[in-house]
């Protein structure tokens, strides 16, 4: 009798899953979603210091985003399938406080977080149990589709608003650098997927923390930055006020991954 390779993967899942061994069952299907941006986050809001803050531009550059699930628990095995039967990038996922990666949407992206249902993009997933997701920070280049005068060429964020407190307004911006190939790990994403799932996904920025309800805004004193009363404010590279929010942009807890 031929032994052959599958009956080897069988014998050696049988005992783990605990079920019958149908050999295409134990492939976990891949399934194409489609990414756009969720700008529900996008509220005005509070900081720390009283000011009521609305965002008019809030442009950001990254690439490769990642979804991950599992965790190593319960996923592990699945690491020497993937290997064998999965002939794309997922022949090497990463591991991360998330899980596994086992899904992804590759390329790079400038995303407008005020502009509603924009396409981003297809994520291809394996079909798994999800709860986290991973980008990676980059600086946005003509070549990503910007004309070579655009303000967020060369930067990461390009952010404009107004900032209200006691009855006077103040009008700011500023343009953020992250450092290249910065990871945010660990975005909220919770969804269970399978060959039926036919959900639209959305990225999320969140200048309030759902969780703790600090803001990616918190420390900036609008007025004290106002040194020539015009009520402009340019948060510029080389002052606490710039070191401060470059450092509140990086934390997960202000992005987020829906289902639409």
């Amino acid at each position: 009798m031929t032994f052959h390779w599958r009956h080897a993967l069988c014998v050696l899942v049988i005992p783990i899953l605990g079920s019958a061994c149908d050999f295409d069952s134990e492939v976990a299907p891949r399934v194409e979603l489609d990414v756009v941006v969720d700008s529900a986050g996008m509220v005005v809001f509070e900081n720390a210091e009283g000011y009521t803050i609305e965002l008019t531009h809030m442009r950001v550059a990254f690439e490769n985003v990642e979804f991950t699930g599992g965790g190593e628990a319960h996923m592990a095995f699945l690491q020497p399938l993937r290997d064998v039967l999965v002939p794309t990038a997922y022949a090497h996922p990463g591991h991360y406080a998330g899980g596994e990666v086992v899904g992804e949407m590759n390329g790079r992206f400038v995303v407008d977080w005020l502009a509603d249902d924009t396409s981003l993009g297809t994520a291809t997933l394996l079909g798994a149990d999800y709860n986290g997701a991973n980008f990676v920070f980059t600086r946005a280049t003509a070549e990503d589709g910007l004309h070579p005068d655009d303000p967020l060429v060369g930067h990461t964020f390009e952010i404009a608003g107004t900032a209200t407190k006691d009855g006077e307004t103040w009008t700011f911006s500023a343009v953020v650098d992250e450092d290249e190939g910065r990871r945010v790990v660990g975005l909220p994403f919770d969804i269970d997927i399978d060959e039926g799932s036919d959900e639209v996904l959305g990225l999320q920025m969140l200048p309030v923390d759902p969780y703790e309800g600090d803001t990616a805004f918190d420390d900036l004193d609008f007025a004290a930055l106002d040194e020539d009363g015009d009520f402009v404010v340019t948060i510029v590279e080389g002052i606490a006020e710039y070191n401060l929010l470059e450092k509140h942009l990086q934390v997960h807890d202000h992005y987020a991954v829906t289902i639409e």
